[in-house]
């Protein structure tokens, strides 16, 4: 069993917070695809716990969808027991899109997942927001649904800035905007639609971690991948991309430990 990797981020908000107030603790997660860390994931829910989040985000891919037989107990079953000390949010990931778009050929299976997360009291943004006043921090968290044609083999394509604009509006203005999206590889794009900061998985950190070269591969079979992994900045916005909890297909990781990553607000 892999050793769970902790990394943390410290994001300044000053503008938009009120008062001092502490720090906003978020935990985020990505990529688990099924997998299984100590029994009904008891070992990764202690890690996220014993970092005392105020939220919880989930960047897609809780599940593997390959052939008509999906799981969706292990993920569902991980988010509720996360769901019992703070608020939980996810968006999906090609995989859950997936049982969406093909609704005819995954009868029953998407309905089933997003009932299953409102019961559990967890909140899937599918192209909407949610503004959540925390710690004296004014947040609006955007949950931005790619369509298919993002996750294309070889080749992804492009999705502008004035495209999400259309999907998702304007972001809040006086509010620090989180937008959680599944894909990283359209930085520019989120940067320039306004999210002061985005939160994605994805490329599981490039498969294979290379010392001063950093991934290897995309699920898109690209080669060394621009936004595999860790913080970036552009036009003054932020990134941050976790290397996720599982693989799926080619189950590779190596010098790629699986991450949950605490972003702190502050």
């Amino acid at each position: 069993m892999s050793k769970i990797k902790v990394k943390s981020y410290r994001i300044p908000i000053t503008k938009f917070r009120e008062g001092g107030g502490k720090p906003v603790r978020i935990a985020l997660i990505a990529d688990l695809h099924n997998r299984l860390f100590g029994e009904g994931n008891s070992e990764l829910v202690d890690v996220i716990q014993r970092q005392y989040p105020d939220m919880v985000f989930s960047a897609g891919d809780l599940t593997v969808c390959s052939g008509k037989d999906i799981d969706l107990d292990v993920g569902i079953s991980l988010l509720k027991r996360l769901a019992c000390g703070c608020p939980v949010y996810c968006v999906n990931g090609n995989h859950e899109y997936r049982t969406k778009i093909y609704a005819e050929r995954y009868k029953g299976i998407y309905a089933g997942m997003t009932s299953g997360l409102r019961r559990i009291g967890v909140r899937l943004l599918e192209n909407e927001k949610e503004r959540v006043d925390v710690g004296g921090a004014k947040l609006t968290i955007h949950g931005l649904e790619l369509p298919a044609r993002c996750y294309k083999k070889m080749g992804s394509e492009f999705i502008s800035a004035e495209e999400i604009r259309g999907i998702l509006g304007l972001p809040d203005e006086g509010r620090f905007n989180i937008l959680l999206v599944h894909n990283p590889v359209f930085f520019e794009s989120y940067a320039l639609w306004g999210a002061q900061l985005t939160l994605c998985g994805h490329l599981h950190g490039g498969l294979v971690r290379l010392p001063f070269v950093g991934g290897l591969i995309s699920p898109q079979m690209k080669l060394f991948p621009r936004y595999d992994y860790g913080m970036f900045e552009k036009y003054g916005r932020r990134m941050v991309v976790t290397s996720g909890l599982g693989s799926h297909s080619i189950a590779l990781r190596v010098n790629n430990p699986p991450e949950v990553v605490m972003l702190e607000l502050t």
